[in-house]
């Protein structure tokens, strides 16, 4: 991405037009798999007319030619849209083409020339987008005339809204329908994330992270809580949770060290040339991998754009604020046609309409009465207004009768499709509902805390799984025992604590780093302890002493060496049971940022993996 060029900023004197299901045309590809089911399934939830979802054949790649395109793909789709003036929208399906390569280099200007002419690779979703706009230059972009409207898309406009439901698996792109209209019902929650640059860039990229900094506004607008980033870095997204909204910048993939998974209605994206060059994979680009980690809607570009390709991020979010739906915010955000944005999700999916909040708890209110039997004489709650109501009943019902079912056959397939249903409603006010949704799981549950209270009697310091169960439990009858274990725990972990930070304390003084370090280390594990977190403070304290790094590094490489050596050898021997007592536990208190120290960690990994798998 280099060049920006400047905004054209036309609005039309159109009526106001909320776009709805009657307007939507779906269209699927019957020669990929999914794709029709994808179809059908959109066209159930969101109650879009017969008769308005269109089967084309055509390639089942992501990538075709101009010719697969103009034969394939173009001609079915225009002529229904040209014939149908309620089309405002098209949803293209997983399995119908994401992107038309170049034809022609040789006519292709150079950077210096003006990157843009002669260039005739798009998304396919760019073209269809100009379907009403009858014949135009396919080299080249076309210059968006809603850009930057106020006014709502109309029939006068002749641009249509693009949005496809896709991504790495059919059930994701599925996914996206289901999340889409429960947040629309039930809201949004969760704290949203804006991780640009700062001010360290110069020329077209500065321009654009200025725009992207106003993200900022249009969150603070519609009040949702964030934080914003101003690091160079990027930030690994598995470091933060309970993450809403995503808006970033600029790496070409993410490898996330940990699990990264977004809360329902979150609307996710990087920017970079290649953000959606895929989005059938879950781990190249951005778009594919943030649809993976449970994103609700996101958008790319499939070749290079050039900054001015990319959908303006600040126009976009200040109309959804305003109550405008993904489809419409994106388009008249996006400066060129005929080019390379594409955007992935439910074109209707209304995240903040006017007087939201209250609209939100009317919601709530009415799924809850619908789900729990009400008790006689309970005054009826008033479901004018609510569209949605009845499928987002339905949405949870048939969760929840499928989870039943899978009850009788796999209890722990069910469990995680229990706690799935939990995060997907998490904070949407249903926790009557799940708490008598849980009722079956009781004794599975009461079982996995009896085994997580040996893990821990085992391993004082070993309270990951019980963290995890303090969170994700939250709601259920069984959060009340966690509680009262988590007293227990932190009086039986802090007197533990205690005694080793006293220790470090003492063998700092006389500057035995790595003892006073691994000390420390062990005590600032017992997460539930107050001397803990004063453990961490001493670490901390110790490495910002350069000479006592330096020491720990050759000491701790010097420990673990023959250990690591020794375990790695009866690994080799296919020994995993024997290289584990060979390593031992104490390698989790050395210095971290020791070589050996990482050895340790890996090779730790490796055993862990081979004893599960019974090797």
């Amino acid at each position: 991405m280099r060049a920006m060029l400047g905004v054209l900023v036309l609005a039309f004197a159109a009526p106001l037009f909320a776009l709805d299901a009657t307007n939507v045309l779906i269209v699927a590809n019957e020669k990929a798999e999914g794709s029709v089911e994808i179809a059908e399934y959109y066209q159930k939830l969101r109650g879009v007319p017969e008769g308005q979802l269109l089967k084309i054949s055509a390639s089942d790649k992501e990538e075709i030619t101009r010719d697969e395109f103009n034969k394939d793909v173009l001609p079915a789709i225009k002529k229904y849209v040209l014939e149908h003036d309620n089309i405002l929208a098209i949803v293209p399906t997983r399995g119908v083409p994401l992107k038309v390569k170049e034809t022609d280099t040789t006519n292709d200007a150079n950077i210096q020339g003006g990157f843009i002419p002669g260039r005739d690779f798009a998304s396919v979703d760019g073209e269809l987008a100009l379907i009403r706009q009858g014949d135009y230059q396919i080299e080249g972009a076309f210059e968006n005339p809603w850009l930057n409207s106020e006014e709502r898309l109309s029939f006068d406009t002749k641009i249509l809204v693009v949005c496809r439901l896709d991504g790495p698996t059919v059930e994701i792109a599925k996914g996206l329908v289901e999340k889409a209209l429960l947040a629309e019902a039930l809201g949004c929650h969760g704290e949203s994330f804006l991780d640009t640059r700062g001010p360290n860039l110069e020329g077209g990229y500065k321009q654009r992270d200025d725009q992207m900094v106003k993200v900022a506004d249009a969150w603070k607008a519609g009040e949702i809580k964030f934080v914003h980033d101003v690091e160079p870095a990027v930030v690994d997204l598995s470091t933060r949770t309970d993450t809403l909204h995503y808006y970033g910048w600029y790496a070409g993939t993410q490898k996330p060290k940990g699990t990264v998974k977004f809360r329902t209605g979150g609307i996710c994206i990087h920017l970079h040339s290649f953000s959606a060059g895929t989005i059938r994979a879950n781990d190249k680009n951005w778009v594919g991998p943030l649809l993976s980690w449970n994103a609700t809607c996101s958008y790319g570009t499939v070749y290079e754009p050039l900054t001015v390709g990319f959908p303006y991020e600040n126009m976009f979010w200040d109309r959804l604020v305003k109550g405008w739906s993904f489809g419409e915010a994106g388009q008249v955000s996006n400066h060129l046609l005929s080019w390379q944005a594409v955007f992935c999700g439910d074109p209707l999916y209304t995240p903040y309409p006017a007087g939201h909040a209250e609209l939100h708890k009317r919601y709530r209110d009415a799924t809850l009465a619908r789900l729990i039997p009400q008790p006689d004489g309970a005054v009826p709650v008033n479901e004018d207004g609510l569209p949605l109501l009845a499928t987002v009943q339905q949405l949870l019902q048939a969760r929840a009768e499928d989870m039943k079912a899978l009850l009788r056959k796999e209890p722990k397939a069910a469990m995680d499709a229990f706690n799935d249903l939990r995060f997907l409603v998490s904070e949407m006010e249903l926790d009557g509902w799940l708490s008598e949704l849980s009722s079956p799981f009781n004794a599975e549950l009461e079982r996995r805390l009896d085994d997580i209270k040996h893990e821990i009697k085992e391993d004082l310091t070993n309270t990951a799984a019980f963290e995890q169960a303090l969170e994700g439990w939250k709601g259920l009858p069984i959060h009340a025992e966690l509680e009262k274990y988590k007293l227990e725990l932190a009086e039986e972990q802090e007197k533990a604590a205690a005694k080793l930070l006293k220790k470090a304390e003492n063998t700092n003084k006389p500057k035995k780093r790595l003892k006073a370090w691994m000390l420390a280390a062990e005590a600032a594990a017992h997460h539930f302890a107050e001397s803990g977190a004063a453990a961490q403070k001493l670490l901390d304290e110790i490495k910002t002493d350069a000479d006592a790094v330096a020491e720990m590094k050759a000491d701790s490489d010097k420990e673990l060496a023959p250990l690591v050596e020794k375990a790695q050898k009866e690994m080799d021997k296919g020994k995993p049971d024997r290289a584990a007592k060979a390593l031992g536990v104490e390698w989790r208190w050395h210095f971290p940022d020791g070589d050996q120290r990482k050895a340790a960690e890996v090779l730790h990994n490796k055993i862990t993996e081979a004893l599960a798998k019974g090797d």
